[in-house]
């Protein structure tokens, strides 16, 4: 059992690599912001839980000590949380098209704030104590989810409402989530007892994994994979578009020479073998249909074809 759980945290902590770097990647060729908060929440959370794979290694066989409920290393948690809530929080903003800076910072100063208050505040047992330090994490997250639903509420232009509801299934599953996390938490570290010797495994696990919190975590690396591929994957069409028109426009250049095409046939020609039909070609060089058809007519006689078929078949023959 021992084994399987140490194998399931390094899977994770591997998953949120990889996640981070296809998403930093992504974000690097198509400079959208998304996918650089995405590929950061990765890398922040699979830190912290590589931390405390770590710190279960060093103690793993060590009983736990008198001070049963009291959090390890809080600071560390309140600064990866801060971070974690962070770049999730710019993801939702990123979307609603949210920039001002008091947006953008404000709920992540007050969250390291009101994390130190409970740090500090006297006369709160550690069990109490831990359970609020984690649950502002959930609190945030909602705070989020809220802030999303109210714009999607609120939202007047009937193509934003269709491009909120394309979201809204992935910002519910997230909330609900969210709702899972904060109740799991209030279960194992408010009712949860100090273990004995029986249930020991158990209840240690409960204590460093939270499992709502790991399925969170798995929605968030698939999409944050499935964006980045698919930006990824826009990115490699566009320049598979952009290399075919280069490659057009250099064999045209070819063709016309050979056959003493004029510049305006030419470029009536580059038009042709991207599929435009006359009234297309005219509106786009804005003369008259008839104009087209006799560069048209002059382009099949200089190149000795009959039709736009034959045309474009010996265009590319011969480049």
């Amino acid at each position: 059992m021992a084994a399987a759980t140490y194998s399931i945290a390094i899977c994770l902590v591997a998953a949120c690599i990889a996640s981070s770097f296809v998403a930093i990647s992504a974000y690097i060729a198509s400079r959208k912001k998304t996918l650089a908060y995405l590929g950061t929440f990765s890398a922040i959370y699979g830190v912290e839980q590589a931390l405390i794979l770590y710190n279960e290694y060093l103690t793993q066989n060590l009983p736990f000590n008198a001070e049963w409920g009291a959090m390890e290393d809080p600071f560390s948690h309140i600064v990866f949380g801060a971070a974690l809530c962070q770049s999730l929080w710019l993801v939702i903003l990123d979307f609603t098209n949210e920039n001002r800076w008091q947006w953008k910072y404000g709920p992540v100063l007050g969250f390291t704030a009101i994390s130190l208050l409970f740090y500090a505040a006297p006369g709160i047992d550690d069990a109490m104590r831990k359970w609020a330090l984690y649950s502002l994490r959930q609190f945030f997250l909602l705070g989020g989810s809220i802030f999303f639903w109210l714009r999607y509420l609120t939202v007047d232009s009937a193509p934003e409402k269709i491009r909120y509801r394309r979201k809204a299934p992935y910002v519910l599953v997230f909330t609900v989530l969210v709702v899972l996390i904060f109740l799991e938490d209030a279960v194992v570290m408010l009712l949860v007892k100090e273990p004995d010797l029986h249930n020991i495994f158990l209840t240690e696990f409960l204590y460093r994994r939270n499992i709502f919190e790991i399925a969170l975590c798995l929605c968030a690396i698939g999409y944050a994979i499935r964006s980045a591929l698919r930006m990824l994957e826009l990115k490699r069409n566009d320049a598979y578009a952009t290399a075919d028109q280069h490659r057009t426009r250099e064999a045209s250049s070819y063709f016309s020479h050979r056959y003493g095409l004029s510049s305006r046939e030419e470029e009536i020609l580059v038009l042709v073998l991207d599929g435009m039909d006359n009234q297309r070609i005219a509106s786009h060089l804005q003369v008259s249909v008839g104009t087209i058809k006799t560069h048209t007519h002059h382009i099949f006689e200089k190149t000795g074809t009959a039709n736009r078929g034959q045309l474009i078949e010996k265009f590319w023959s011969e480049s």
